[in-house]
């Protein structure tokens, strides 16, 4: 059991994050201060400097704590296959993925974090790492379809998988940039169609 000082080292640990996401997706990456996020969550800087080392290795663990679709042994083949058939199916990840993202500009503060520090080893690292862990768990999705016999065995799947990523990401950021509405029904069409 959790003693009083762990559970508010636990909370300011928590505040401090959902306050990150909040005013990053407000601010973007490099428009952001410490003091921005300090100040909003209530707390000084020296009680940020007791979780995260820096802006950078604060922006990492908010990456991890956003996620991804399958944590540990939850990608087993019933949750895999969402709907009866093969376009229910997609449809309803494509329509995870895209809500989940649309709804915020974390996107585009992902990016923004990229780009600010591209030519950090660690930061690419870590980028990769993250966009193959995205590539696995469409991946895994895919593999399930195939077990349902919805799409071709041969075909390989992380091929299909990176143009699924490519098809999504692409209509995040045409949203965010031009402000247009995804159509998630054309989104399923078109991933129905490289899938098919």
């Amino acid at each position: 059991m959790k003693n009083k000082f762990q559970k508010k080292r636990e909370e300011t640990y928590n505040r401090l994050i959902e306050t990150g996401v909040e005013v990053f997706c407000e601010k973007g990456y490099a428009s952001t201060t410490l003091e921005d996020i300090t100040s909003r969550a209530g707390y000084t800087k020296g009680a940020f400097y007791v979780h995260f080392k820096n802006k950078q290795a604060f922006f990492f663990q908010l990456m991890d704590h956003q996620g991804f679709f399958f944590e540990g042994d939850q990608n087993e083949e019933g949750r895999l296959v969402a709907g009866s058939d093969f376009k229910s199916t997609v449809d309803y990840w494509s329509k995870q993925v895209l809500n989940r993202f649309i709804s915020s500009k974390w996107t585009l503060v992902f990016y923004d974090f990229y780009i600010q520090n591209r030519h950090d080893a660690k930061v690419q690292s870590f980028f990769q790492e993250y966009h193959q862990k995205w590539v696995e768990d469409i991946s895994t999705i895919i593999d399930g379809l195939k077990m349902k016999g919805w799409v071709v065995k041969e075909q390989d799947s992380r091929k299909l998988a990176i143009r699924c990523y490519d098809i999504i990401a692409g209509a995040i950021l045409h949203h965010h940039i031009d402000g247009e509405p995804v159509d998630l029904d054309d989104m399923t069409e078109a991933i129905l169609d490289l899938l098919g």
